[in-house]
């Protein structure tokens, strides 16, 4: 995971949607969703809900 990507997870983990994670970040929501779109292909994930225990390792 690039440290970009983990910033997107780290705004996404505190809470709201790809708006708000972009508004925080000064992105643009595609470019959030994008980064968004490569941590579900890198974790073998294809959800929020599943996200967080693919990261922990879970």
């Amino acid at each position: 995971m690039t440290p970009r990507e983990a910033d997107v997870l780290g705004n996404l983990a505190k809470g709201g949607d790809n708006r708000t994670a972009a508004h925080r970040m000064s992105l643009a929501e595609h470019t959030v969703q994008d980064h968004l779109k490569s941590i579900f292909a890198e974790t073998a994930t294809n959800n929020r809900v599943m996200l967080p225990a693919r990261v922990v390792g879970a």
